[in-house]
């Protein structure tokens, strides 16, 4: 028994309707996966700043041992070690650049 156009006409709109859902689920994982990353940049450069805002202020104070360059680089790194903040892709191109 053959069914009749209005069935096979509801069956390609279900199948349609189906695919459509697959997509918008699709792009709705999509989306949260890219807000939660952009959430954890955000989240990255503003302890970034903090981090750059603390030596600033800690270097200019009279007593402060980050004098030099080298101490500073290196409390800059070990305080963004200690956030979990990963500068070793960053530094390394940089680091083979000539500054």
């Amino acid at each position: 028994m053959s069914r009749g156009p209005l069935a096979e006409r509801n069956a390609r709109l279900v199948a349609q309707v189906e695919r459509l859902i697959g997509e918008r689920d699709r792009a709705l994982g999509q989306l949260a996966a890219e807000t939660s990353a952009r959430r954890r940049f955000a989240r990255e450069l503003s302890d970034l700043k903090d981090e750059v805002a603390l030596h600033i202020v800690a270097a200019e104070h009279p007593s402060s041992a980050l004098s030099d360059a080298r101490s500073m680089a290196l409390s800059l790194r070990e305080a963004c070690e200690a956030r979990g903040i990963d500068l070793r892709l960053e530094l390394a191109r940089l680091e083979g650049s000539e500054l």
